[in-house]
């Protein structure tokens, strides 16, 4: 009912309907409307948890495991739209919310998360330079972005459609880059009000000529 028509028109009521209870068994297990809402991703945090754990496996590698990490992400929602609705319209801009059991479970995924990233970071393939928590809250951000958006405009248009230009532009934001290409020195010129940028490896070739 709340991904279907919105959560602030469904009511207590009409739910008791569908789900062919009476009223006041739902106020038996839930203190209100709201109580209900942060339920919900209780239920479906763990199928989304189920589901990754299930497509890591095999994957040893940390680049590739964000690649699928990104892929499934648009596919669950993809797969479910109602909740889409419910986690990225209703859920993610409430903030009581965010002081819910549910919301805790929500969020707990993001050690995988973040557990892949470390790896990455120590097998020289994700820069190191940046903190953990940045790398993953650009990676969600561009994620959740692109589910919005696919919501607001009523789902006319495939998610997975450009699936792979989103991962391929986080991807090479997030690669650890060759140390030699890209450390700079800053180098005083006489006449000159800013130091000159040069790359080692641009010196070396000075040098050689």
């Amino acid at each position: 009912m709340f991904g279907g028509k919105s959560y602030l028109e469904a009511n207590i009521s009409e739910i008791a309907q569908k789900a062919e209870v009476a009223e006041g068994t739902i106020y038996q297990h839930f203190k209100n409307k709201e109580d209900l809402l942060f339920f919900i991703p209780m239920e479906r945090t763990n199928a989304f948890c189920e589901g990754l754990d299930l497509h890591m496996q095999g994957i040893e590698d940390a680049r590739n495991k964000l690649a699928k990490f990104a892929w499934y992400y648009l596919y669950f929602f993809k797969a479910n739209p109602e909740y889409a609705r419910i986690a990225m319209l209703e859920l993610r801009v409430n903030k009581n919310f965010q002081k819910t059991k549910g919301y805790r479970l929500f969020r707990g995924w993001l050690k995988t998360l973040r557990d892949i990233i470390e790896q990455g970071q120590r097998e020289g393939s994700v820069r190191n330079d940046m903190d953990t928590v940045i790398i993953q809250e650009l990676l969600l951000g561009t994620l959740e972005h692109y589910v919005t958006r696919w919501l607001l405009k009523d789902e006319s248009w495939d998610l997975l459609e450009f699936r792979e230009q989103a991962v391929d532009l986080i991807m090479n934001g997030i690669r650890a880059q060759d140390v030699e290409a890209t450390k700079v020195m800053a180098v005083k010129k006489t006449n000159m009000r800013e130091p000159v940028l040069v790359t080692a490896k641009s010196l070396k070739n000075k040098r050689m000529t």
